[in-house]
């Protein structure tokens, strides 16, 4: 199949070109100067020289240029700017548009999850002149899924690392972190990949490698191959991890695909050339809860457009912005100008310090120990070093103004649906969480993969809740199981807990069928021990 594709390509492209060259060979075949000696006996004539004078404008190439006209959608935008069509034919590249081919909801989902933010990306591509492919990357890194992650600890829509997200400028800590925001982190990988192609002669090719494996190992490749930068390399005979290998011709295969949409019978969906996102400044930390009731909207349609935010809460100090859909932030921008700014609660995070006491932090930042227990859940002043502390900014009163919601009640457990219907935003985890139901249960009852894309308006069987005994998480969150489980406090993260209750890592995420990327929400409870085996 793919050598035969590979002909049909080749065979498209020829025909286009042998086309081409007709057209131009009739064009040239009468000189425009030339004239017959006719023409030059009635050159003198009145109508002559107005028959000449429209044969002229005819000709002329102001008058016969076609007009360009603006693309109707982002697709018609992304194909004008594609500039690696070159590559598009080659066997590795079909193979792969062929196993694309073979899901027809491919793109019906991941344009869902990129909408929101591809029109940003193609305009910043653009900007700096480059191949709109590369608005495409996030395809393959991450299914233009902001939450992604690795297991080498890249996340976000560009499977950024650590090291990589602080060098081009991206924040990192306990509130925030730039990798996940989807259009802070577009910003840097453009930064890097502008970077590798000028590392890299100018080849996009190469460019993309090096994004995905690393500058060292592609030149440690490059010197394998015997080949050179300055004789030119031929990016296809490069001895590359097949990751690498692969991950090139994806890139190619769906920009392909884009391409011909029409000649590969694939119906893309609408997507407008237009802005989808409106960033608002708030001035002030405030609860994601809170601004997606302000602004009426799903809070995790609003978590996924401001990935970035690591817990609750935007940053106390920077950024303070969000990203609505365009109706959404006008509604949150007039629910806030009614709203005394100064009166939200904004928190500071504080890791504990050998030596450290309660009263003496409560002292350090002006309020008082009774506060630090509540918002904390402490019960005693035991506390211990490396330990992190909430500590509410109260401009200085000593009273708490307010807490998180999830710190003053358990998180309620809706009963299971025989069948649920999947909404914007929704994911396995999520809906397990939700219904306190285990990923594995919905998965095997669905027939499912634990990466599986949920579609808007997909349904899930969930009948098998009402017959079945709750999963270890759905026991772990039932009161009464305290000597097996944890209530999660603000701060908290799966490696903390397990460190304290001296458990591999591994095992509690087995316990509470979770993956170390997954969120935990204070007030929530975790099985932090060996599950019984039911007889």
């Amino acid at each position: 199949m793919t050598t035969l594709n590979y002909y049909r390509h080749r065979l498209r492209r020829i025909c286009l070109v042998t086309g081409l060259n007709l057209i131009l060979a009739a064009c040239q075949t009468v000189p425009p100067d030339s004239a017959t000696d006719s023409d030059r006996r009635t050159s003198n004539s009145p109508a002559a020289s107005a028959n000449r004078t429209q044969a002229v404008a005819l000709r002329s190439p102001e008058l016969i240029t076609p007009t360009i006209t603006a693309p109707v959608d982002l697709w018609g935008r992304m194909q004008s700017g594609f500039a690696l069509q070159d590559f598009y034919d080659h066997p590795n590249v079909l193979e792969h548009i062929d196993n694309y081919l073979s899901d027809p909801r491919f793109f019906e989902i991941v344009t869902a999850r990129a909408q929101p933010f591809l029109f940003s990306i193609v305009e910043e591509l653009e900007a700096r002149e480059m191949p709109l492919e590369i608005a495409l990357l996030p395809v393959v890194e991450s299914t233009f899924n902001p939450n992604a992650a690795s297991g080498e600890g890249a996340v976000g829509l560009w499977q950024i690392v650590s090291n990589t997200g602080q060098r081009y400028g991206l924040q990192e800590d306990w509130w925030y972190d730039g990798r996940r925001d989807p259009l802070a982190s577009t910003t840097a990988a453009l930064d890097f990949l502008q970077v590798l192609h000028n590392q890299f002669d100018n080849d996009w090719l190469l460019t993309l490698a090096a994004y995905n494996t690393g500058g060292g190992n592609l030149r440690r490749a490059i010197r394998r191959s015997g080949q050179s930068l300055e004789a030119g390399i031929d990016f296809w005979e490069l001895p590359l991890a097949n990751e690498t290998r692969v991950h090139i011709p994806r890139i190619l295969a769906v920009a392909a695909i884009i391409a011909n949409a029409e000649q590969y019978a694939v119906e893309l969906p609408e997507l407008a050339n237009e802005n989808q996102l409106a960033r608002i400044e708030l001035g002030t930390q405030i609860e994601l809860a809170e601004a997606a009731r302000l602004a009426e909207i799903d809070i995790d349609t609003l978590r996924m457009l401001n990935a970035g935010y690591r817990q609750w809460a935007t940053h106390p100090d920077t950024p303070q912005h969000l990203y609505l859909p365009i109706d959404n932030a006008a509604t949150l921008q007039a629910a806030l100008s009614k709203v005394d700014l100064s009166s939200l609660m904004t928190w500071d995070h504080y890791e504990i310090q050998s030596g450290d006491t309660l009263g003496a932090i409560a002292s350090r930042f002006s309020t008082t120990v009774d506060v630090l227990r509540q918002v904390n859940n402490l019960r005693g002043s035991l506390i211990v070093a490396g330990d992190p502390l909430l500590i509410p900014r109260d401009g200085g009163s000593g009273q708490i103004v307010g807490t998180p919601p999830q710190l003053s009640r358990q998180r309620s457990i809706e009963s299971a649906p025989a069948t649920y219907t999947i909404r914007r935003g929704d994911n396995l985890w999520s809906i397990a969480r939700r219904f306190a139901l285990s990923v594995a249960d919905i998965t095997r009852h669905n027939g499912l993969n634990g990466d599986a894309l949920l579609m808007p308006g997909q349904e899930l069987d969930l009948s098998f809740a009402n017959d079945a005994p709750r999963s270890a998480l759905a026991q772990a969150s039932t009161p009464g199981n305290s000597p097996q489980t944890y209530r999660i406090r603000r701060g908290d993260t799966l490696a903390t807990i397990a460190r304290r209750f001296d458990v591999p890592l591994a095992e509690l995420l087995n316990w509470n069928d979770l993956s170390a990327n997954d969120i935990i929400y204070p007030g929530d409870n975790l099985r932090v021990a060996q599950p019984i085996a039911n007889p």
